[in-house]
């Protein structure tokens, strides 16, 4: 066999062992992704008895999850925790970013505290934040109760109970912005911030139109991964709260969870999920779309 088939024959094996290695990739995506959330539509648009379609009826759930109070609400609930929790992951991800990008000792040590409450558990996290806002025994009043503020029922008062959750998703997740947006800080080119020093910038000109407008691309990905993280809100009201006070903490997908896996109505709560899958996708685009028009602007 000549060294020409040789080489041949040889890329061809490689050519062929690249889809056979993606394949269980794949068949796990599409075995667990695509097709229940297609067979989740499906049951959508029929009656029925678990997860076993009986009679089809059309828009009848979509009309009915349209017309329904408590749906919306936990959605308008979950709208404001999601806005005001990746307000707070942002700027205090930008901060704490800013801050381990300067020459300081122990940049290593804080990266690693700041970013420690991302790994943590769900489950673990949310049961340390009910002891944290036990309106008793709680860290949080008894740290307030030394500068004269009462106790606050954090987890029991429809006023304080959506703010409790955006100060743990806040605490949560601002780590993992931080590593982002210090990531994106790095690759900038010190070029453009001796070019601005030599134009007489100074520290906040140079952050405001070098740094800010170069990590567009990073601040974009953040929005959009918190977003599709918040609106998945869903053990904290299952763990600490089960939606109350009066559903002041209910989430769209607590309330998807209990229409499904409580009243046992499968194909309401799916087209529940459907919605909410529709308006995700559409604000993501509508993220995608902006950041594209600003970048263009910007040319």
């Amino acid at each position: 066999m000549s060294d020409k088939m040789k080489k041949n024959l040889y890329a061809l094996k490689n050519k062929s062992f690249v889809p056979l290695t993606l394949a269980p990739a794949l068949l796990i995506i599409v075995g667990f992704t695509y097709i229940p959330a297609l067979y989740s539509f499906v049951l959508s648009l029929f009656k029925t008895k678990l997860f076993t379609a009986e009679r089809f009826i059309g828009l009848e759930h979509y009309i009915s999850v349209f017309k329904d109070e408590s749906f919306w609400n936990s959605f308008w609930n979950t709208c404001v925790y999601s806005a005001f929790s990746i307000l707070g992951t942002i700027i205090i991800g930008l901060l704490m970013a800013v801050l381990l990008n300067t020459k300081m000792k122990g940049k290593t040590l804080f990266r690693t505290v700041f970013f420690m409450p991302y790994v943590l558990p769900y489950a673990a996290y949310a049961l340390l934040w009910y002891w944290i806002f036990d309106p008793r025994y709680g860290l949080i009043n008894l740290l307030l109760s030394y500068i004269g503020v009462d106790p606050i029922p954090w987890l029991t008062s429809r006023n304080w109970v959506l703010p409790a959750f955006i100060i743990m998703e806040i605490w949560k997740r601002a780590g993992f912005s931080m590593v982002l947006f210090l990531s994106g800080m790095q690759s900038i080119s010190t070029d453009l911030y001796d070019a601005g020093l030599i134009d007489g910038a100074n520290s906040w000109q140079k952050f405001r139109h070098i740094t800010l407008p170069l990590l567009s691309p990073v601040t974009m990905f953040v929005i959009i991964i918190s977003f599709i993280h918040t609106f998945q809100l869903f053990v904290e009201p299952f763990v600490m709260t089960k939606g109350g006070p009066s559903g002041a903490s209910s989430s769209v997908v607590y309330t998807v969870y209990q229409e499904g896996f409580r009243l046992l109505n499968i194909g309401r709560s799916s087209a529940m999920a459907v919605v909410v899958f529709v308006f995700v996708f559409l604000f993501t685009l509508l993220i995608l779309w902006k950041f594209d028009v600003k970048e263009v602007s910007d040319e």
